[in-house]
């Protein structure tokens, strides 16, 4: 007999994000602009900005990340693009350390604060709900610049980034969603002292926001199980949280923690919108099947919404993040309430 333990994964559809470009400190910059189906100019969508990491060019950032899909949410998404090294393959960001100092007149914090400006006149941007992401590179940038443009960020999640400098104090706080394989070879936990990439230990990290936000000083454990360990700072009204997600055993890449069945994108969403992360479990057994299968969560109706192989799933189980089995259901249909 087959079983499937589930979390909410999703499957990506194709988003057609057409590049653009804009000047910025007097350099060409690029990026690439996806507007939902939805999009029209009778109401104000949120903005997402996802950044790439180092090396990587953004063009195909949309998919890696798992944002194409969000083609069909209220939401406009952008992907910034960062600048080559002069004299190599390599795409960066000035995230403001180590041997990024050597691009010193590049300013990646004017171009995305140019950007965000650019896109709220020319689109129906709400911008009190403008958020950044970034992975590994990118996710140092995300944390230089939830620093210095704190009056036009929201909020801001990280995966497998840190910091590479704290002497700027953000003059508001901004709600912070970490995500961090605790087997990164890349950005360890621990951090690093290597002039040529020097990052702050992600404890650190987490506890100087945490201060920033006015938050705990210690946080709260949602949940500890062998697969991942979710972590909250927040003051006494549970304002501007900083959540760490610790994805046991999983390393630097994006698309890899998403094959483990954690989707970042999904978890990312739902802690910009409703400040939590997804109330089912990880594990996914047998890929096979899993590669054909598509997962949908409705959030209005609370049901899942299954599409898999006809007489491949014979037994579905979903739990929450405790561990907690919380549906048991033999021969499952393609819909199922989990409200």
């Amino acid at each position: 007999m087959r079983t499937l333990m589930l979390s909410l994964l999703l499957f990506p559809f194709i988003a057609m994000a057409q590049n653009a470009g804009i000047v910025s400190s007097g350099i060409q910059r690029t990026y690439m602009l996806q507007l939902p189906d939805s999009y029209n100019e009778d109401k104000d969508f949120p903005l997402i900005l996802v950044l790439h990491g180092y090396y990587h060019e953004n063009q195909g950032m949309p998919q890696y990340s798992g944002f194409d899909r969000f083609v069909d949410r209220d939401c406009i998404v952008a992907y910034p693009h960062g600048l080559r090294e002069e004299k190599g393959i390599n795409y960066f960001w000035n995230s403001g350390g180590g041997h990024v100092n050597n691009y010193g007149g590049i300013d990646d914090v004017s171009f995305i604060g140019h950007l965000i400006d650019t896109l709220s006149n020319e689109y129906a941007v709400d911008t009190e709900r403008v958020f950044i992401v970034g992975h590994s590179n990118g996710g140092m940038m995300a944390y230089r610049l939830a620093m210095e443009l704190s009056d036009k960020i929201t909020a801001m999640a990280n995966l497998a980034g840190s910091m590479m400098f704290d002497t700027i104090i953000p003059n508001h706080p901004v709600p912070i969603l970490h995500i961090h394989g605790t087997a990164d070879p890349t950005v360890r936990l621990t951090g690093s002292t290597d002039p040529y990439w020097p990052f702050l230990p992600i404890n650190d990290v987490l506890n100087q926001w945490a201060e920033w936000n006015h938050s705990e000083s210690e946080p709260d454990t949602l949940a500890n199980t062998d697969a991942y360990q979710y972590l909250k700072w927040a003051d006494s009204n549970g304002a501007n949280p900083v959540m760490a997600c610790f994805i046991k055993n999983q390393g630097h890449d994006w698309a890899a923690i998403i094959r483990s069945g954690w989707n970042i994108s999904e978890n990312i969403w739902s802690f910009f919108t409703t400040g939590k992360l997804l109330p089912y479990a990880t594990g996914i057994e047998n890929l096979s099947v899993a590669d054909k299968m598509r997962i949908y969560y409705q959030n209005e109706t609370g049901t899942l919404q299954l599409f898999y192989p006809e007489k491949t799933i014979s037994q579905i189980r979903i739990f929450d993040l405790s561990g907690r089995r919380i549906l048991f259901r033999n021969h499952p249909s393609n819909s199922v309430d989990v409200s």
